[in-house]
């Protein structure tokens, strides 16, 4: 995973700057202006790793607020502003009008002002977006204590295997979820609600693997998931367990709490280190794998 190794790097030259969370600790960045608590997220998306087969231009810009808002959401912030600087191949005006038709929608939805950004050409589509909330408190990915119990929003996997049948051959029409592949949603009202009690939160866009390694590392504690669902992936996936636990591209909310109806227990917290797989009794180390850029 040679991005959060470079993520490291990040933190080494920037993890210092005065501001409550900074560069590299979380899925945003928290800075003070006067007396309110500043959310800061960029993201970006291309034609070469982020868009799957048949995937509309309206679904692209979609597609680039939506990844944004998400690490928002993993701050319980409320999105205010998006801006986003697009990189076309060509001057294609028609494409160009869909993208934004596509951006404007989403952030419509959850009442984000679209106030600028940059239009530029590149080899590659590329949408860049950077958004802009406020939130109450600080929620990281640190704070996780033996005791809580490990929740999700929603079950793992649904794009994942959505782009696995695509990869076997399967149609747009025959996905069983292709809005959680096309047009995911960010988790924008759950991650409010949840901030106000949980001990530690991040999504899982990555995958629910590398989201939960990354809570577990943060906070020094061991993460043992006992109870993931399957059942909305068999009969689609060929390994069910495989797709919920490595598949990236839900932008569901992974958070840790003594107690929670918010979502859906799969696992708890103990002393120790690592993430772990109990299956029959047994404890099976769960890898630090999931979707890449690279």
């Amino acid at each position: 995973m040679r991005e959060f190794d470079m993520l490291k790097i990040v933190e080494e030259f920037f993890g210092d700057e005065d501001v409550e969370v900074s560069a590299g600790r979380h899925d945003a960045s928290y800075v003070r202006i006067g007396d309110r608590l500043i959310v800061l997220s960029c993201d970006t998306v291309n034609e070469k790793s982020d868009f799957p087969p048949s995937m509309l231009p309206e679904e692209m810009g979609h597609m680039a607020v939506a990844v944004t808002l998400s690490d928002l959401a993993a701050c319980g912030a409320k999105p205010l502003y998006f801006l986003s600087s697009i990189s076309l191949k060509r001057a294609d005006y028609e494409l160009f009008t869909k993208l934004l038709r596509g951006i404007k929608r989403l952030a419509s939805k959850f009442g984000v002002k679209v106030v600028g950004g940059d239009i530029d050409f590149s080899d590659i589509l590329t949408i860049v977006g950077f958004a802009v909330g406020e939130a109450d408190r600080v929620v990281t990915r640190r704070g996780a204590k033996p005791g809580d119990n490990v929740y999700v929003t929603n079950p793992p996997g649904k794009a994942e295997v959505c782009l696995e049948m695509l990869r076997r051959g399967a149609k747009r029409k025959e996905l069983p979820y292709p809005e959680s592949l096309y047009t995911p949603e960010p988790r924008i009202e759950e991650g409010r609600r949840i901030a106000r009690y949980c001990s530690a939160m991040t999504d899982i866009s990555d995958s629910l693997a590398i989201s939960s390694h990354l809570i577990a590392r943060s906070s020094g504690v061991r993460i043992v998931l006992d109870s993931i669902p399957l059942k909305h992936l068999e009969g689609y996936a060929e390994d069910p367990l495989e797709v919920a636990l490595y598949g990236g591209g839900d932008f569901e909310l992974l958070f840790t709490a003594e107690k929670s109806d918010d979502g859906i227990r799969i696992g708890r917290v103990e002393d120790g280190e690592g993430v772990f797989l109990e299956a029959n009794g047994k404890l099976e180390e769960v890898e630090f794998r999931g979707y890449s850029h690279f």
